[in-house]
């Protein structure tokens, strides 16, 4: 080792560039694989999905429904041992003590979910604690913000109360709880007893058979196999729905087990923190890669020093050492390379620990995963990395002591054409794996792009957001009181536009099942998304209008059953039947089930893009609507922000002073939705250079053996008059039939990848061949850079020096 220091150095940074990709990898997916395992029930703990479908079509494929399906099924199959049902609520304006204070997600939870999951409490009863309603229970880091609690004294916490809104009705904090594990696919800021949603007046949040804004969890008994359970769901759906004649819509039922409710939902309207499963198993193949690719490394540096070994193989020989003795020395040597190796990885992942940590949204450690580690994991961890350190020395080690030493001290040495062709196969191995990932990298990064940069057919540019004004009373004044605010604000300079609506762009809109033209039989049902906007919708976003009318002001009334227009897109009218835009004016839409109520089209827009292009555009029905739910979206000009946002709030609190302004800008808001994709196309990237690093050591280990090979050859072509050029491409041609060899092999490989990647989304790019071609110019363009050194050098070589050595 100390005395081919070069050769060492190469080895050292190749197997610890290798480990230390391997390792912040294996911290990523170990992590993406715990979530939820922390709740005690975790292998018996299903949701309950469900298929809608309407004349014959999938209409919503989600977790969200009634909210007797859990309290039902339980009666029904003896397999359920426990249940539980929430409904989330997204955010929650409560003052406590003269403090204006938010939770950004609250969820109505019955008094079960805490035997279902394993959140334990830091006081207050389980059992009681989401009894009674307006019962709350505060994670930790919430009972400090909002009390301030010292000595972790949470027992004082306890018959606390605040106020939601305008509601006079107070809230109890009845329990604290620890804070929620960033592995759990639930979150949330405080839990609501549900039995507050159940009055009177809504005895439907108990016993409804339409109203799906549900979640329900089932805790099935030790044993019961869930996909039994699970055909008896048909049934179940046949006896309580009678096909579509009570929802509206044919029911069918699904277990979901909670290991797969992070990384393998595709459901709508889903509550899970998610993430991608197949790019989490992705991730682990590339780390694979990486570790075969930092082996071969090690393997090709090794025989290509096979000649300087090979004299003191056959005087060891010739002293009496046995093939035993030298094997164990060279395994030795490997593993004195590999564990420096190690703990070079060791402190590259240290260094590297933060910006890894910024860009996987995470706060992961490797000292927090091998913690976190069970024992069958750390056993597989161990026997993986012993395997790592065998194979990299085995094969050094059996083919250096086997050398015949009468071959060698004569003098007699020659390479072996099998060791050649090996090598030569691990290194076209190598880039083969580099080429396709350097494809499905080009490729990822421009649907990335694709996505970041379309064209929505909606203008969400320089548009700031502020939180809607729930704590003002809603009356007759209301809407004036909205219109005289977004009036105010176009005074500012920089302020284009202003609009409030139900829900911001990127926003999952709600949907309606029963909407059918005027005439239309009542067994006729489409289903709708539907947005309630205010007359200043369209302008402000600049969504373009074909026919009709815009909203105007007289549109808008202050009680609901005085409203009845409505304004559709695209898609709706293609939905319902309508031939083209002008032809749906003034046609009538029954809205509705029981209580039907007649709207008439005033107008048809063009489709945009309300989520992301993972989504097909939706067909969306717009109605006229003022909430004092609803946020406000104001279009800026190129203004300095800073300077604009204090006269916004100053606005904001003349009209609306017992509320706390908040806002955002919208951009950002609906770039959220493709975290997980840029963080995938982040994570490749790095990996891809470092795997084409770490491919490049090896080419430098065959282009120095093979120089070493052809020394003398190279002498006597130099004396016979051969140019530079001539000997530079003798010796990089060899290598460049290798690497574009690779990249051929690598092509329909990247090709299957990134087509299965591709086709989760609704919009994606096409898949041109010119994004098949750079890649291959540019693995030959970085092979070519790494070996002219060492191809030049050679070359340059005074063949008086070199015939003299021979």
């Amino acid at each position: 080792v100390l005395k081919n220091k070069i050769f060492s150095e190469i080895n050292l940074i190749g197997l610890g560039i290798g480990l230390a990709a391997c390792l912040l990898i294996f911290q990523f997916v170990t992590f993406e694989l715990s979530y939820d395992k922390f709740n005690g029930k975790f292998d018996r703990i299903y949701r309950v999905t469900n298929d809608r479908f309407q004349n014959g079509k999938l209409i919503q494929h989600g977790t969200i429904m009634y909210p007797t399906i859990g309290s039902v099924m339980a009666k029904d199959f003896p397999e359920i041992e426990e249940h539980t049902r929430i409904m989330p609520s997204g955010y929650l304006n409560v003052k406590s003590e003269d403090k204006l204070f938010h939770f950004e997600n609250h969820i109505y939870a019955d008094q079960r979910f805490l035997s279902v999951f394993s959140f334990p409490l830091l006081s207050g009863d389980s059992l009681t604690a989401l009894k009674d309603p307006y019962s709350v229970v505060l994670p930790k880091k919430i009972a400090d913000k909002l009390y301030g609690i010292r000595d972790n004294n949470y027992g004082s916490v306890i018959g606390k109360v605040f106020y939601e809104g305008l509601d006079p009705q107070p809230y109890k904090v009845t329990a604290v709880c620890v804070d929620i594990p960033e592995n759990s696919h639930i979150q949330f800021e405080a839990l609501v007893a549900y039995s507050t949603l159940i009055t009177p007046d809504h005895s439907d949040a108990d016993d409804s058979w339409s109203w799906s804004d549900m979640y329900h969890y089932l805790v099935l008994k030790p044993g019961v196999d869930y996909k039994t359970l699970e055909n008896k769901f048909d049934a179940f759906s046949e006896r309580y729905f009678h096909g579509d004649k009570v929802s509206g819509s044919v029911e069918k039922f699904y277990l979901q087990p909670l290991s797969e409710a992070h990384l393998y939902s595709d459901y709508e309207y889903d509550i899970a923190k998610k993430s991608n499963g197949k790019a989490v198993w992705a991730m682990l193949i590339v780390a694979g890669f990486i570790l075969l690719i930092a082996w071969i490394n090690y393997v090709n540096l090794t025989t290509s020093k096979a000649l300087d070994r090979a004299k003191e193989v056959g005087l060891r020989k010739v002293m009496g050492a046995f093939k035993s003795q030298l094997v164990k020395q060279f395994i030795f040597e490997s593993l004195l390379i590999s564990g420096l190796a190690l703990m070079i990885s060791i402190v590259i992942v240290q260094l590297v620990q933060r910006p890894f940590n910024t860009i996987i949204g995470g706060d992961l450690s490797l000292w927090k995963i091998l913690v976190g580690l069970d024992s069958a994991n750390a056993a597989l961890l161990l026997i993986l990395m012993l395997l790592v350190v065998f194979a990299a020395g085995f094969y050094p080690a059996f083919v250096l002591s086997s050398y015949q030493p009468v071959t060698i001290l004569k003098g007699k040495f020659q390479r072996s054409s099998k060791g050649q062709f090996l090598r030569k196969g691990l290194v076209v191995f190598q880039f083969t794996a580099s080429a396709a990932l350097i494809t499905c990298t080009v490729i990822i990064s421009k649907q990335l792009r694709f996505m970041n940069n379309a064209d929505l057919g909606i203008n969400i540019r320089n548009t700031m957001i502020v939180r809607a004004p729930e704590r003002t009373a809603w009356d007759s004044t209301f809407i004036a009181r909205v219109e005289s605010y977004k009036h105010e604000l176009l005074g500012i300079e920089g302020v284009l536009a202003a609009t409030t609506a139900s829900n911001l762009p990127g926003d999952r809109l709600g949907r309606a099942f029963n909407v059918r033209l005027r005439g239309q039989p009542v067994s006729t049902r489409y289903t709708v998304s539907g947005y309630g906007i205010d007359y200043n919708f369209f302008d402000t976003y600049q969504v373009k209008l074909l026919a009709g009318r815009k909203f105007s002001p007289g549109d808008h009334k202050a009680k609901f059953k005085d409203l009845n227009t409505i304004i559709l897109n695209v898609n709706a009218i293609k939905l319902l039947g309508i031939e083209s835009p002008e032809e749906a004016i003034g046609k009538e839409i029954a809205w509705g089930d029981k209580q039907i109520k007649m709207w008439t089209i005033v107008g048809v827009v063009d489709n945009f893009h309300q989520e992301s292009l993972r989504n097909p555009m939706e067909a969306i029905v717009f109605r006229p609507f003022y909430s004092t739910s609803n946020p406000t979206s104001i279009r800026l000009g190129n203004v300095e922000k800073q300077l604009v946002i204090p006269k916004i709030e100053s606005k904001y609190k003349q009209f609306f002073s017992d509320n706390a302004f908040e806002y955002s800008f919208l951009e950002d808001n609906y770039k959220t939705q493709y975290n997980d994709d840029n963080r995938f196309g982040s994570i490749v990237t790095i990996f891809t250079v470092l795997a084409i690093i770490i491919s490049c050591l090896g080419l430098i280990g065959l282009s120095s053996y093979t120089a070493v090979q052809r020394t003398k050859e190279i002498g006597i072509r130099k004396v016979l008059g051969a140019s530079l050029l001539s000997i530079v491409s003798l010796l990089s041609m060899d290598f460049i039939k290798l690497i574009l060899s690779a990249t051929l092999i690598s092509l329909p490989l990247a090709y299957y990848i990134t087509q299965n990647w591709l086709d989760g989304y609704a919009y994606r790019i096409a898949l041109e061949w010119m994004l098949f071609v750079i890649p291959v110019f540019l693995i030959l363009l970085i092979a070519v850079l790494t070996m002219s050194f060492q191809v030049i050098k050679t070359a340059m070589t005074n063949p008086a020096d070199t015939l003299k050595h021979e």
